[in-house]
This record gives C-alpha cells, sequence and structure tokens, in this order.
C-alpha cells in the first residue's frame, strides 16, 4: 500500500515525504510548509496521532484503500455492530493476502487482542486469508477485513456483497483500530465523513 500510495501521489505531481515514528515530530518541524495529508500504518494509528498537529489532516492506509476502492461507507456503518457483541460471538478477521504470520501479526494477534480489551471479553475468532474468503458468513456477528491492498476492487465489492447479502456488518482493519483509540472522526475527516453519520 505504501508503494502504491507513493505512486499516485507522484503521478498527481504532488510531494511525498516518508519517515516513521520516531522521527515524525523532526519531520514536520523541518517542513516549511506543513503537509495537508498524514497516512500511517494502523498499527500506529494511536501514536501517530498524538503528534500530528490537529490542523493536520490524518488517515491510514487501511482506511485510504476503503475509499480509493469506493467502499468506505458500508464499513463505516460497521463500527455500529462493536458495542453489541457478545462473548459467544464469532468474529472473522479476513485478510486478503497470504502471508505467514508473524509473533506480533496484526489481523491474527493485535486486533483480536484490541479488541477483546475494549470489550472487556473475547468473543471467538476465526481466519480466512488469500482467496479463502467464506462464501457464507450468517454464523459470524462481524467481519474486519484488511486494507485490501492485494485485490482489486470488484473483489473487495464481492467481500462487502457477501458480507451484506447475509446480514453480517463488516469492517477494515484501520477503521476498527481507529475507533478502538477514539479517533475515527479524524480519521475520515479527509473524506468529509463523520462518526455521525454511522446509522443506529
Amino acid at each position: 500500500p505504501q508503494v502504491q500510495t507513493i505512486r499516485e501521489i507522484l503521478d498527481q505531481k504532488a510531494q511525498a515525504f516518508i519517515t516513521n515514528l520516531e522521527n515524525l515530530p523532526h519531520t514536520l518541524n523541518q517542513l516549511k510548509n506543513l503537509p495537508h495529508l498524514v497516512i500511517t500504518d494502523s498499527q500506529v494509528f494511536k501514536e501517530v496521532e498524538k503528534k500530528v498537529p490537529n490542523n493536520i489532516f490524518l488517515t491510514s492506509f487501511s482506511i485510504l484503500f476503503s475509499y480509493y476502492k469506493g467502499e468506505l461507507l458500508p464499513l463505516i456503518q460497521g463500527i455500529k455492530k462493536i458495542k453489541s457483541l457478545k462473548k459467544e460471538d464469532t468474529i472473522l478477521i479476513a485478510e486478503a493476502c497470504s502471508h505467514h504470520a508473524q509473533a506480533d501479526d496484526i489481523g491474527r494477534v493485535k486486533i483480536p487482542l484490541w479488541l477483546s480489551q475494549h470489550l472487556g471479553f473475547k468473543p471467538t475468532f476465526d481466519f480466512s486469508s488469500g482467496k479463502n474468503f467464506p462464501n457464507n458468513l450468517s454464523s459470524y456477528a462481524l467481519a474486519i477485513q484488511c486494507g485490501g491492498c492485494m485485490i482489486n476492487k470488484k473483489e473487495m465489492e464481492f467481500r462487502i456483497k457477501t458480507a451484506q447479502k447475509a446480514q453480517v456488518p463488516m469492517v477494515n482493519y484501520g477503521m476498527l483500530i481507529a475507533y478502538l483509540n477514539g479517533i475515527l472522526n479524524r480519521s475520515l475527516e479527509i473524506f468529509n465523513f463523520h462518526e455521525t453519520q454511522i446509522k443506529a
């Protein structure tokens, strides 16, 4: 996602500045003109938000790719389900790519941990990767989809429609992490969305 985003920025005749979390304040201080937007890895959303002034838009690669694929609103709507999750619920975490899970894998380790801490209990988590997206989601209370940088718009739309057909709410990694950290509104400002647009 980082490479694709940088390529698009350059194609639009704009400028991209790259830094890490530790050097972010120094990078911002060195710029004569502050950036219009900061895009971060969702895993460090909370830490980056503390370092980026409120007059700069902030979002994540995961949320950006949902917008790029034209399916931002359905995923935002899925946020409302989090408040009503129960201990006996089963949640699907769907990764679009196939990779060897690391000890601190965001989909298989961090998101289940962060969501369980937020809820105060640990629901059951199922996982899918690559093309192994379930055809029937009816057994799930919630589906959490990655940013989808490795799949095209058609495949992302298919996954969302599959969830809608089963009446299963779906969110993506970035939106979920932003919500859990209380910064969902800020992460959506660049797209002219607001948490109050989520239907009850």
